[in-house]
């Protein structure tokens, strides 16, 4: 009976390795979407970018710097309507950057189910994990 379990513990763990393997070799870009008309996307993409730009700039910690560079919201809203598409897009980018941790969130979701994938494999296989 522990061949068996041995057996099927390592199939199981073989499987879920190729499986991860190959879902994470597919790059997303390859992934088919539904293509949509140019101008309808771009105008879509500049009212997110407007939004995303309008929110880091009226948190409290960016909009004190910005008044003490003496700056007022009406002013940067009227230079950012004056930006093209491309460098309100370059713009809202960039300010992912301003918050460290923006995309910790992801990783630490992903450690978390490797953590619980860990404990499920060990507790099927009645082993034990002890630190000392």
């Amino acid at each position: 009976m522990e061949w068996i379990k041995k057996i099927c513990f390592k199939q199981i763990a073989v499987a879920l390795a190729v499986s991860m393997f190959i879902i994470g070799s597919i790059p997303s870009k390859s992934l088919a979407y539904v293509a949509g008309s140019s101008a309808i996307v771009d105008s879509a993409q500049r009212g997110v970018d407007m939004e995303n730009a309008q929110r880091v700039l009226e948190s409290k910690l960016v909009a004190g710097k910005l008044a003490q560079a003496g700056l007022s919201m009406t002013e940067i809203k009227s230079r950012l309507d004056k930006l093209s598409d491309a460098d309100l897009h370059q713009f809202a980018s960039q300010l992912n950057s301003l918050y460290p941790g923006g995309d910790a969130l992801g990783i630490v979701i992903a450690l978390l189910v490797i953590v619980i994938l860990v404990l499920v494999i060990l507790k099927l296989s009645n082993r034990k994990l002890i630190l000392q």
